[in-house]
């Protein structure tokens, strides 16, 4: 008997081929998208690589070590996330703090005011204006560090990042220049982004020059190169006289005293370091590593009512993105020509951190916003004792209170 064939109904054959065809064509059209895409994205970089820049990065490293585990001293915690925000939205940038014996604590905004308030916050008020208030132009003042003269209370001295030392009378708000950043003389070359000083008894004054070469409107541009433009200067009050103490800083940036002005403390913002440079003693006029291998790039550091020091932190290690970027200086300058270099810092300052460092130079504790939502890019601390602590930023809108910080 002849087997029975199924007819096949018509055009069944060829609607399987269509179909399988379909099918293939899916996946090669999107391989050839992303061929096409990555064939622009390379062209884009290409041509950006290209376009010329006066930077010119180089490969670093922050340590030969790993970056340092949040463990011991260092794990991580929310004493900061309930800290309180004071005068929030009145002002921008209150970088760093002094505080005078009558107790009133000055700050340096981004609208280049000096102003004070009282220790209770209960109001604030402008002390003097180092730049022209109806000047178009923000570069041309941004005070930044702040010290007053241990004999004179009425001096407040600032630095201001692109005119250099300033004196400021808090009485009458009278402001005179007393290191000129762009005219120093005395065989010192001109200072582009004077950053942080220290008055010593004596009024002598140490401060930090963070680059000769970048203004802080080009600080990405600062740490995009990678180089080691730093400085720490020495101004005599006898005679006026400048000298270079310490140069070949990564981003010199927070100046700190000893108790006994036996030594003077300097942090490298850009290469999480903080370097030492002796007053007294048989090691007077030499340098050495006080902490290295920080886990994050160091702003200022101030004293803390036990006697050992405040470190905040602009942005933290964790994670490696930093210490990635490091070592490639070809990604970091395709990164600025493309503007997205306040993305990548942006991941770096998710979290706030601040820590007690000891005589030794050793972590004794550390206090964690852990989730960025009090502060961020911490720049200063202001150390009240019992009253808790002031935590300052070059960004935020505001003050950090944290009242129950302090162990």
């Amino acid at each position: 008997m002849a087997k029975h064939q199924k007819k096949k109904k018509p055009g069944s054959g060829r609607q399987k081929k269509r179909q399988g065809k379909s099918s293939l064509r899916l996946p090669t059209i999107a391989c050839g998208v992303f061929l096409l895409g990555g064939a622009v994205l390379a062209g884009v970089v290409a041509v950006v690589c290209m376009m010329p820049s006066h930077v010119d990065p180089v490969a670093f490293s922050y340590s030969d070590d790993p970056i340092p585990e949040y463990t011991g001293a260092l794990s991580i915690n929310d004493r900061l996330t309930k800290a309180r925000k004071v005068f929030e939205n009145e002002f921008l940038g209150p970088e760093a703090f002094a505080q005078s014996d009558d107790g009133y604590i000055y700050t340096g905004l981004g609208d280049q005011r000096i102003m004070r308030f009282d220790s209770h916050f209960f109001s604030f008020e402008t002390v003097a204006q180092t730049g022209d208030p109806k000047s178009l132009s923000k570069d041309v003042s941004r005070p930044l560090g702040l010290a007053f003269h241990p004999k004179d209370q009425r001096k407040l001295y600032v630095a201001d990042s692109y005119k250099g030392i300033l004196t400021v009378d808090v009485k009458t708000g009278r402001i005179e220049t007393l290191v000129d950043a762009n005219n120093p003389g005395q065989g010192v070359a001109p200072m582009k982004l004077v950053d942080d000083l220290k008055v010593l008894s004596n009024g002598s004054i140490f401060f930090t020059d963070l680059s000769y070469e970048y203004p802080v409107h080009e600080i990405e541009e600062c740490f995009t190169e990678g180089r080691p433009q730093g400085r720490l200067i020495h101004y005599n009050p006898t005679d006026g006289s400048l000298h270079t103490v310490m140069d070949g800083l990564y981003g010199a940036n927070g100046v700190c005293l000893s108790p006994d002005e036996a030594f003077v403390l300097v942090t490298e913002l850009g290469i999480a370091r903080i370097k030492r440079y002796y007053l007294k003693g048989p090691l007077a006029g030499t340098t050495d590593t006080f902490a290295d291998n920080l886990p994050g790039l160091p702003d200022n550091i101030t004293p803390s009512s036990t006697g050992g020091y405040w470190v905040s932190f602009a942005m933290l290690r964790k994670g490696g993105l930093l210490d990635y970027l490091a070592s490639m200086p070809w990604l970091r300058k395709v990164l600025l020509k493309l503007k997205l270099m306040p993305f990548v810092w942006a991941r770096a300052q998710t979290q706030g951190l601040v820590v007690e460092l000891n005589q030794s130079g050793q972590i004794v504790q550390s206090l964690f916003d852990s989730t960025g939502e009090s502060t961020t890019a911490i720049s200063s601390v202001l150390d009240l004792g019992e009253k808790g602590l002031l935590l300052g930023s070059f960004f935020n809108p505001y003050i950090v209170y944290c009242e129950n910080c302090n162990e």
